[in-house]
């Protein structure tokens, strides 16, 4: 998915941090990878397993990064992780349960951040969560 495609599905995204501080309320949650994982398996649960978008970079990564960052995971999780490669530059997946597992215990360790959207048509009902260093996450909603 492109972050064109991304905006099309109506979540908040902007490249740049400042853009969204400027834009948007904000505000910083800590938590460790399972409350993260946690809370947002239960928003994408609560839009029935959809508008729920997941920015992974893990493959534009080089080679020796990827071997660090995938340190911290399982077997099972780097099989997954060949499994899903694109052939292309895509870094922006729907999300789903095993991704965002990975995700959120690669931000816990600061291996690598990772960014998850919800969508929603109405304001109040869409964030954006920019993975942060100290497991944090900087939470960002319409104002």
């Amino acid at each position: 998915m492109t972050a064109d495609q991304l905006k099309d599905n109506g979540v908040i995204y902007f490249e740049h941090v400042r853009q969204g501080l400027e834009d948007y309320h904000s505000e910083i949650r800590k938590m460790d990878a399972a409350e993260a994982c946690r809370l947002f398996l239960d928003m994408w649960n609560r839009r029935g397993g959809n508008e729920a978008f997941l920015d992974f970079y893990y493959y534009r990564l080089d080679r020796e990064a990827r071997l660090t960052a995938e340190s911290v995971l399982t077997d099972k999780e780097k099989e997954y992780l060949k499994k899903i490669e694109p052939d292309n530059d895509i870094v922006i997946f729907p999300m789903d349960e095993l991704l965002l597992r990975i995700a959120t215990r690669l931000n816990e360790t600061a291996m690598l951040f990772s960014t998850v959207y919800f969508s929603g048509s109405a304001a109040g009902s869409r964030s954006t969560w920019w993975g942060n260093y100290n497991q944090e996450y900087i939470v960002f909603t319409d104002k």
